[in-house]
């Protein structure tokens, strides 16, 4: 007997809900607690099934940090010095959730007595479905058998006095379909888990007449990691110019650089 030989594609979704999906998470894919020492606190995951057919979810736990550069590791336990992955207890590991059914997998946080650092902790819950290989007499060859599985971020930050600190680690400018589009790298170097926005207000190099605003979309930021900030100049017309970008947090702390920007004639 011959057996096929299967490639898996895992994708993993941090921030969309792709319609494709066997399985769709209905309460967002983060969950931020405020916190104080000693107490507990109860979440759920809610899953749909929009599948025709009856679906196994397993649910498992990871570390999880991130770059500028677009990787993301999942790391096992015991490598983030913030993690709060063993102050979290899933309900279950593994649900069958019926042909276009919802479940709701509970979670209990158990804050510790005692927490080493100020600021926020982090770990992510896994929830994948579980597709079993099926044995075949055909003959042998490769298939690829996509996974779509979700990481749902839990974040808890404590009400110890913390600080903010983002810092910018590079800029790019580049040409996307034929709008310059400045790229910020920013990296959170201070303790509290933010929502950031960069913007980027441009002066005219001669006259110092102000030029316009332009903004990147909000992106959530954790402490240790960075993001890339990708700012569109839509409209802006070629020459030399001075700038000023500005990451603002959720607890409006705003941070500064001034920079020489030229807009290339393309």
């Amino acid at each position: 007997m011959c057996k096929k030989k299967y490639l898996f594609l895992t994708v993993i979704l941090l921030f969309c809900n792709f319609g494709y999906a066997s399985i769709v998470i209905t309460n967002g894919l983060t969950h931020s607690y405020r916190i104080e020492e000693g107490t507990i606190h109860q979440g759920v995951i809610s899953i749909q099934n929009t599948a025709k057919t009856s679906q196994n979810i397993k649910l498992y736990q990871n570390d999880y940090r991130y770059s500028a550069q677009g990787v993301s590791h999942y790391d096992e336990p015991g490598q983030n010095p913030r993690s709060n992955l063993d102050w979290i207890k899933l309900h279950t590991n593994l649900i069958t959730v019926d042909a276009g059914g919802k479940a709701d997998v509970l979670y209990e946080i158990t804050v510790p007595d005692d927490m080493e650092y100020a600021g926020s902790y982090w770990s992510v819950i896994m929830v994948e479905p579980m597709s079993p290989i099926k044995p075949s007499d055909e003959p042998a060859n490769v298939q690829i058998k996509s996974i779509v599985r979700y990481s749902i971020q839990i974040i808890t930050t404590n009400q110890q006095a913390a600080e903010s600190l983002l810092k910018f680690a590079d800029f790019d400018l580049s040409n996307k379909n034929e709008t310059p589009v400045l790229d910020v790298d920013i990296a959170n170097e201070g303790e509290l888990y933010h929502i950031t926005e960069a913007s980027l207000t441009i002066f005219d190099s001669k006259t110092g007449k102000n030029m316009g605003v332009y903004n990147s979309n909000k992106m959530s930021l954790l402490p240790n990691n960075s993001k890339r900030f990708s700012i569109s100049l839509e409209g802006i017309t070629p020459g030399a110019y001075q700038a000023a970008v500005v990451a603002v947090t959720n607890d409006e702390k705003a941070f500064g650089i001034n920079i020489e920007l030229e807009i290339p004639d393309e």
